[in-house]
């Protein structure tokens, strides 16, 4: 909600991206989401890994996770959008003993998440040009979101291609609470990452395998990656999120490319003020 206290003592660039103006960091004043936790082979999941610091968490022997999130940003410095991230929870810091369950129950402990994004499906044109300064492997997809008393559901396709879609119940939301996601990148021919706050105003979360399913398309790249991946579509969490705000603070590694794109975007967002004031 924009005037929230929680957005209070983190301060604003303006900043263009494209002919848009807008401000760093992205702040996220309503949206809701609902995500599930599926178990992935792990083999599968290091081959993806960009580099060897990327190391993804083991939930058992031979076992990984892979999360796949479906967001509605109802209200955001970039507008109203859609999103589908499919992400890999990593080891962090890479260098630690990966035992299984260690990444992840200590993740849940500190509400600090690390996750290697492999895709983020986006409705916003606005949203892909800003990537530019993170590399989030983003592509414009459509994203629509249904629901009964009992369920939320979430269809992602590209064009005639369906990708997946994620059903969950509506369960219960008593609990509110701040975490940090961390999301870890591949930028200029090196690691890149940028946090994610967020503090769930109404939050819910189930292990029972029936409260959500996920379907996956038959032909489309992403969804036949899921496939090769995943070893059950029924989730080992399911986190229901009808309402949050967020900020997105921006890319932590400053090479000179992204160093450069930042100076121009301050200078074109200065350049705006002077013209329209």
């Amino acid at each position: 909600m924009r005037g929230s206290a929680f957005f209070e003592e983190v301060r604003q660039i303006d900043v263009m991206i494209g002919e848009y103006p807008t401000k760093s960091p992205t702040f996220y004043y309503d949206g809701g989401y609902i995500s599930a936790v599926f178990p992935a082979r792990y083999s599968g999941l290091r081959e993806l890994m960009p580099d060897p610091r990327y190391v993804p968490a083991r939930l058992a022997p031979g076992l990984g996770v892979v999360v796949v999130s479906c967001g509605e940003e109802r209200d955001t410095d970039l507008g109203a959008f859609r999103t589908v991230s499919i992400d890999i929870a990593l080891n962090e810091p890479y260098y630690r003993a990966n035992l299984p369950g260690r990444a992840l129950m200590n993740a849940r402990r500190r509400g600090q998440f690390h996750a290697f994004t492999r895709h983020e499906a986006v409705t916003s044109e606005v949203v892909m040009r800003g990537n530019d300064f993170y590399n989030f492997p983003m592509f414009i997809a459509e994203i629509d979101f249904s629901e009964t008393n009992e369920q939320r559901r979430c269809r992602l396709a590209e064009g005639k291609e369906h990708i997946l879609t994620l059903s969950g119940n509506r369960i219960p939301t008593p609990r509110s609470q701040r975490i940090d996601v961390f999301d870890h990148l591949w930028m200029d021919g090196q690691p890149q990452s940028a946090q994610f706050k967020l503090n769930q105003l109404r939050a819910g979360t189930s292990s029972r395998r029936a409260a959500a399913v996920l379907e996956i398309g038959e032909r489309h790249p992403v969804a036949l990656e899921l496939r090769r991946l995943l070893v059950s579509r029924k989730p080992l969490q399911y986190e229901y999120v009808p309402r949050f705000e967020g900020i997105l603070f921006g890319a932590e590694h400053q090479t000179p490319l992204l160093a450069q794109r930042w100076s121009r975007a301050i200078a074109a967002a200065l350049e705006h003020h002077q013209l329209s004031g």
